[in-house]
């Protein structure tokens, strides 16, 4: 059997690596579906920075659940020894790994192959794929929106049908953010989860790696398998246990609309919101509506100190590596401007934004108590217009954070809490774009957003693939080099 491109496409991973399982296709023909997806709408939609040749790709592995399958790796933090990472920058241009992440060992152990690195924003700050280095990824939907970001190649390579996986990370919503953006399902797991060995916790806890997906299935299966810790880590969780048989329980269910930072909710997103919860009702569930008590002002400021420290940091690394100094002619001046914050900071001012973390822990946590799953809206606002970020801006870390709050707020409190979000594209909008609704569950339930996200599933899915876009040689991206 020979797969043609328009029906490679169609295919989630388990799909995909069942045709090779059953010798109808082979591993190798399924990585040249995925460099002919890509060489064909890649120009379009800019997600993928470096599309490995043929002389460099990982041979298909003999073994493996998803044996064969391709997926593309996000260009930051995600290593595997000898390939380019350059973090969204020039700072880090022609920079290769010394070494192979977990996350990505695991991934080989499942018989993936790596085709290609995705685009990612500058040291993954902005909630927007936008980078001087290697310009503007847009969503498939509509080539004149930005696919989200930070993870916003991988999940516009999903989106788009190159590769049906595709490794992400979620430090404020980075994962939930492109998925929203793209159509496709972000998962950020509960803190420690997914082991991030052989670094730390990065972003004092606040990040998490995982896969975007196009099923729930896949979803489920790489929970599963993907799952873990490592000798060290610092929150190492109980094994995994997902129940798969039906009915699954009714939940109660909190439905939150309204902005933490009290801003203004898109008429479409709220209404696609509550259309979800609506449905889930009339399943059963028990739904009603509340918000917890937050001090978002103060919660950004904290963050926004606990970003800058942690660019400054990755900035100084990116800078000894490479050789190149940090200034406005290898960071981008908003980047720039984070990177300076961070070096300025005292220790004071960092465990100063830990009290208010806690604060907001505790406040959650609180709010919890009453209830199984959370629904809200992933975005505040529809996916933003290629063009909003402004990478001249010169703000602190926490007015910059301010400033995309329209669109981001409903995300980065749970990276504060550690518990799992996930996005399902569960709306559209009247201009074709997809919404996504957020289910936020208590640390540790993944099984209860996947047993809910079944039954979405069932009722909205299975989520469309996008059209290919057309080549328009107006958006094509020069590169730097």
């Amino acid at each position: 059997m020979s797969l043609a491109l328009d029906e490679y496409r169609q295919y989630d991973a388990a799909g995909l690596a069942e045709l090779v399982a059953s010798n109808q296709v082979t591993g190798e023909e399924l990585v040249a579906a995925a460099a002919e997806a890509a060489e064909r709408v890649n120009p379009s939609i800019n997600a993928i920075v470096e599309l490995y040749p043929e002389t460099e790709r990982t041979p298909v592995p003999t073994s493996g659940l998803w044996r064969g399958v391709p997926y593309v790796v996000k260009d930051i933090a995600h290593l595997d020894v000898g390939r380019k990472v350059e973090y969204g920058s020039r700072l880090g241009l022609g920079l290769r790994s010394t070494r192979t992440t977990h996350l990505l060992s695991r991934l080989q152990h499942l018989g993936l192959v790596p085709v290609g690195r995705s685009a990612t924003s500058e040291l993954a700050v902005a909630g927007v794929t936008e980078t001087v280095a290697f310009g503007p990824t847009r969503t498939p939907w509509q080539l004149a929106r930005n696919a989200g970001g930070s993870s916003g190649g991988s999940a516009a390579a999903i989106a788009a049908g190159i590769v049906p996986v595709a490794v992400g990370s979620d430090g404020g919503g980075s994962i939930r953010i492109p998925a929203s953006c793209c159509g496709i399902i972000g998962l950020k797991p509960t803190r420690g989860r997914i082991s991030s060995a052989p670094w730390g916790d990065p972003l004092a806890g606040f990040a998490s790696s995982f896969l975007l997906t196009r099923s729930v299935r896949d979803t489920e299966t790489a929970l599963l398998l993907l799952s873990g810790s490592c000798p060290g880590d610092q929150y190492p969780l109980p094994p995994l246990v997902i129940t798969r048989a039906k009915p699954f329980p009714r939940r109660r269910i909190r439905l939150m609309t309204e902005s933490p930072a009290g801003l203004a909710v898109d008429h479409q997103v709220v209404k696609s919101t509550r259309q979800v919860a609506q449905h889930l009702e009339s399943l059963g569930h028990e739904v009603d509506e509340g918000s917890p008590t937050i001090e978002w002002h103060s919660f950004v400021d904290a963050m926004g100190r606990m970003w800058a420290s942690d660019v400054a940091r990755m900035a100084h690394d990116l800078a000894e590596r490479s050789g190149r100094k940090i200034d406005d002619e290898t960071l981008e001046p908003q980047t720039l401007a984070i990177y300076r914050q961070g070096r300025s900071l005292s220790a004071q001012a960092l465990l100063d934004a830990g009290q208010v973390f806690n604060q907001v822990n505790r406040s959650i946590g609180a709010f919890f108590q009453d209830f199984d799953i959370l629904i809200t809206p992933t975005l505040g606002q529809l996916p933003p217009p290629v063009g909003r970020y402004n990478p001249n801006e010169d703000r602190t870390a926490s007015s910059f954070f301010q400033s995309w709050a329209d669109v981001e707020a409903f995300l980065p409190l749970f990276n504060c809490s550690g518990q799992p979000a996930m996005s399902l594209p569960l709306g559209w909008s009247s201009e074709g774009l997809p919404i996504g609704v957020q289910l936020v569950a208590d640390h540790g339930h993944e099984e209860m957003l996947l047993q809910i996200a079944y039954e979405l599933e069932d009722s909205f899915g299975p989520f469309p693939i996008a059209p290919v876009p057309q080549l328009s040689p107006a958006i094509r991206v020069e590169r730097q080099s």
